[in-house]
């Protein structure tokens, strides 16, 4: 956060004398990773706009709703053993294990879980019909898809906020470049889609090599008991993330039940924009991670009050900034048969703001705090709200009924969690309101950055 010290007393993660170049790195002030975390966002906005701009146009609703489907898909097939990551995490603060042998075990998961993952998935797709290929072509990349997962959290644990962003900026880019040639050259959905899969094994390979350059050749876990702490306490967090994604999606799933693919299309386009107002939290989440976790319980929380606190006034400040933008030019960019797309989007502000607040709680109930049966508990509830209130609303008013409680069901969510936030740190609610002291920290952020830039121009 702007205005505190850059550097902290925080423990290493153990290397081997192999272990590449991680000695040499140090993680950056969180008011620099932030900032430069918000930069990074930047690029990856304006991936996905174009990305949105490319599918919804050129695939226009129905086959933008075939698109939303697959994503969904590849979303779902990292559940089961995508939150191995975090699992890595807690070994490398606790230093049970080198980072060789984090990125060997890493490697092993991915390719034996993915693997089984993955043939789950090929065995369920005949039961979709017509849509069949929506779940079978990502099925067949689940492992790269783990695997980047896997990689990506590495570079998180260590704190390497420039290679996180460097990852998802590449995660906005390549599906674009991967998807955009076949769609302009006429290709059909499937075909469209089938080479759009292909961006995710590019880019779990690509980062293979700068990640053994930076923590060593990976190796096999001395400690086999690793394996069954890293994949168990991975489950437990994997059935958050389950709860999670399947909730910010509900709407997707209701709508192409019982609705059509051209309104799950729509839909989609309005999901895209709210995710726009919630990559600053991201951001934000990204930089204050590793000193969550590693901070002693009173700082951390602290922390990740103030984390909340920026993290709301970012979403705020976004959506003032982004509305008049959806309505204007959302129906420009992307053309007929998307005019539903504003409302919606106004719909889903508070979905956003509840979000903001629960990312950087979540990070504290996983790496400080240690207890996912609180995240399960705040996801459950939050998923039992949303589920109860589309089906009652999603027949009635349509793509306006999930949209209205998603809302809804996010504003169980956050006072759930943060009940339970106050419960381990006392926090009070008015300390998580933004207020002067938030404008004001980036108020100084920019000056004394530019006071930098400019020393740097005279110099």
């Amino acid at each position: 956060m702007p205005g505190e010290p850059s550097r902290i007393d925080e423990p290493r993660p153990a290397a081997d004398p192999d272990g590449g170049r991680v000695a040499d790195f140090e993680p950056p002030s969180i008011a620099a990773g932030g900032l430069s975390a918000l930069l990074f966002r930047l690029v990856e906005l304006c991936s996905l706009v174009l990305l949105v701009v490319v599918t919804g146009r050129l695939m226009e609703p129905t086959g933008r709703g075939l698109y939303a489907l697959a994503s969904l898909t590849t979303a779902l097939l990292v559940l089961p053993l995508g939150a191995v990551w975090v699992s890595n995490v807690v070994e490398m603060t606790q230093r049970r294990a080198t980072l060789r042998e984090l990125f060997g075990g890493s490697l092993a998961i991915a390719t034996v879980g993915g693997l089984a993952t993955g043939a789950v998935a090929l065995a369920v797709a005949p039961l979709l019909g017509d849509r069949w290929w929506v779940v079978a072509i990502p099925a067949v990349a689940t492992p790269f898809l783990l695997l980047q997962k896997y990689e990506e959290g590495l570079y998180q644990g260590l704190g390497h906020v420039q290679a996180v962003n460097l990852i998802r900026v590449a995660n906005a880019v390549l599906p674009l470049v991967f998807i955009a040639p076949p769609l302009l050259a006429g290709a059909s959905p499937r075909t469209a889609i089938a080479i759009w899969i292909l961006s995710f094994v590019a880019l779990s390979l690509l980062i293979l090599a700068p990640l053994g350059s930076l923590v060593g050749r990976p190796k096999l876990p001395r400690d086999r008991g690793l394996y069954r702490r890293v994949v168990t306490y991975g489950i437990k967090i994997s059935g958050l993330n389950a709860m999670d994604t399947i909730n910010s999606r509900v709407g997707l799933l209701a709508l192409a039940a019982f609705a059509t693919d051209a309104a799950v299309g729509v839909y989609s386009i309005a999901l895209a924009a709210e995710m726009v107002l919630i990559m600053a939290p991201q951001a934000l989440a990204v930089s204050a991670f590793r000193r969550i976790g590693v901070s002693s319980p009173e700082p951390s929380a602290a922390l990740t009050v103030r984390a909340m606190r920026h993290s709301i006034l970012l979403t705020g400040a976004g959506s003032l900034i982004l509305l008049p933008v959806v309505f204007v030019g959302v129906p420009w960019a992307v053309g007929a048969g998307y005019e539903d797309v504003p409302l919606l989007f106004v719909l889903l502000i508070p979905h956003a703001l509840c979000w903001a607040a629960l990312t950087s709680l979540y990070t504290f109930f996983q790496v400080q705090a240690k207890q996912p049966g609180v995240l399960l508990k705040v996801s459950g509830c939050t998923l039992v709200a949303n589920v109860v209130l589309t089906l009652a609303l999603a027949p009635v008013w349509d793509m306006w009924g999930v949209a209205i409680a998603a809302s809804l069901a996010g504003v169980v969510g956050a006072a759930v969690a943060f009940q339970s936030f106050r419960a381990e740190s006392g926090t009070r609610l008015r300390e998580v309101s933004p207020g002067r002291g938030e404008v004001a920290d980036y108020v100084a952020l920019l000056a004394s950055s530019t006071a930098r830039w400019r020393r740097s121009d005279a110099d």
